[in-house]
């Protein structure tokens, strides 16, 4: 028997990026959101309590730029912006960007409705989840659109 040949080269770094709703123009999430507002339904979504995980498209692309660059990051990363909303706030904030008033809530049965005809799942917009970048900002990573006003207001040029 031979031993087993053992590998020169060292081993690869992985980087996983867990991103949030990534806000880009003509983007499915930006068009459904920013038309429900437009149609007068940009209420909050059940009880509005919803965590939204969010990072405008600059940040992505940074922090991808970031994460080839830089060996030290590696593992899984939370690619989202450092100050996560409820989701009444998101809603809110899409409102007074598009000069829209107060809308009424959407009820759970409604969104499961919605849901089914737009054939995505309703837990995205009833559940939520609320992650922090802890480890990019760590490492010293600064976000150029780190809160959802600013976000919003360079994607629709408000």
């Amino acid at each position: 028997m031979t031993p087993a040949r053992q590998s020169s080269t060292k081993p690869h770094r992985q980087v996983v990026l867990r991103t949030g709703i990534v806000l880009d123009r003509d983007t499915p999430a930006v068009n459904r959101l920013t038309g429900l507002v437009r149609w007068g339904l940009g209420g909050r979504i059940g009880d509005g309590r919803a965590w939204i995980s969010w990072l405008h498209i600059a940040d992505l692309l940074a922090i991808v730029r970031r994460c080839l660059d830089d060996p030290h990051l590696a593992g899984v990363l939370h690619a989202t912006s450092p100050h996560p909303v409820r989701n009444a706030e998101l809603m809110a904030t899409l409102r007074r960007a598009l000069h829209r008033p107060p809308s009424p809530p959407a009820p759970v049965p409604l969104v499961r409705l919605g849901a089914l005809l737009l054939r995505t799942d309703p837990a995205l917009a009833l559940t939520g989840r609320r992650c922090i970048p802890a480890r990019l900002q760590r490492a010293g990573f600064q976000f150029a659109h780190p809160d959802l006003h600013s976000a919003v207001a360079a994607l629709l040029d408000t």
